[in-house]
């Protein structure tokens, strides 16, 4: 059986290559402009984030994503969330 080094190669580089890396809060809260607007200012029925005490988000998040409160999309959105980028956005938006 003929080898293709090629294959080896790319083979072995893809087992070596680094894990991706998690994405950073920036880039996590600039998905949140989508529903809750410009500058996160909120839109009709949807409340604003920015500057919104931390302690208070962390609460929100974290009881959407473990399924303790009720919410139209925040519960699945959440669910994405480690404890670690909830703090880091609850932190990014109360210090806007």
């Amino acid at each position: 059986m003929q080898r293709h080094p090629w294959i080896i190669a790319a083979a072995l580089s893809i087992a070596s290559a680094p894990a991706l890396a998690a994405p950073t809060v920036e880039a996590i809260a600039r998905n949140c402009v989508v529903c809750h607007g410009p500058k996160e200012a909120g839109q009709v029925e949807i409340p604003k984030i920015a500057n919104y005490p931390a302690r208070k988000m962390v609460e929100m998040l974290t009881g959407f994503r473990d399924g303790q409160k009720e919410a139209t999309i925040m519960n699945r959105i959440s669910k994405a969330f480690t404890d670690e980028q909830i703090q880091a956005l609850a932190a990014h938006f109360a210090g806007q």
